[in-house]
């Protein structure tokens, strides 16, 4: 028999499973059921990526979520980047215990971190953000794009309307994401049990930063406490 809480955990847009596995290692290490599904699409083939669309993302995490919830008394939904989009829409269709989002986007690409990025490349001669920022465009095809940016912009009138328990992180040296999303988040859910959290010396994939360890125990003791 598997736990009676179970954790659905959502990759971000152009990832993989990857993203979150170190966060599902955690929680699954904790005594959580946890299940990471691969969104449509995302199989790192440009092709794939370019051939899916938003709804059909939306659709990936669904299927995921019936699933995790026929062996589970309760589900708490964990989105990572645009996969706390995916999850603030499926909160609006399934009675869940909790939603948890990590680095999620509201405002995208903070240009003065870019900067600052680009200027730490220059000291260090190292250059390796440089090459990350050249990488993506390549990466990302347009299509997608304007997906990533329909669910953007349909889910944030959707926001108000979470009455759930809200956990949301933010990493404050994430250079795809604005630290004023996590703000605006925070405020515009009508919860009554609601948290937010920043963390400093991570980027936008904190599951795999210095600052994963506190992160992780935050979620866990977030969940224990709306789950009690």
């Amino acid at each position: 028999m598997g736990s009676s809480v179970g954790c659905l955990i959502i990759h971000g847009f152009g990832g993989s499973t990857d993203e979150v596995a170190p966060l599902s290692d955690y929680l699954s290490g904790r005594g959580f059921d946890t299940y990471c599904p691969r969104l449509k699409g995302h199989t790192g083939n440009r092709k794939d990526l370019a051939g899916s669309n938003y709804r059909e993302w939306i659709k990936s995490a669904e299927d995921g979520l019936k699933n995790l919830a026929a062996g589970c008394e309760r589900v708490i939904i964990i989105g990572f980047s645009m996969g706390g989009l995916i999850a603030v829409n499926l909160s609006m269709a399934y009675d869940i215990s909790a939603l948890v989002t990590l680095n999620t986007p509201i405002y995208y690409i903070d240009m003065k971190r870019v900067m600052v990025n680009l200027l730490e490349d220059i000291k260090s001669l190292s250059f390796s953000n440089l090459k990350k920022y050249v990488q993506v465009p390549l990466s990302v095809p347009v299509p997608a794009f304007r997906n990533f940016k329909a669910i953007l912009s349909s889910t944030m009138p959707l926001i108000k309307n979470i009455s759930c328990p809200v956990f949301t992180a933010q990493a404050l040296e994430d250079d795809a994401v604005k630290w004023e999303s996590a703000d605006y988040i925070y405020r515009n859910t009508c919860s009554n049990s609601k948290v937010v959290r920043y963390y400093r010396n991570c980027g936008h994939i904190i599951c795999h930063s210095p600052a994963s360890g506190e992160l992780f125990r935050d979620v866990e003791h977030f969940i224990r406490n709306v789950t009690k």
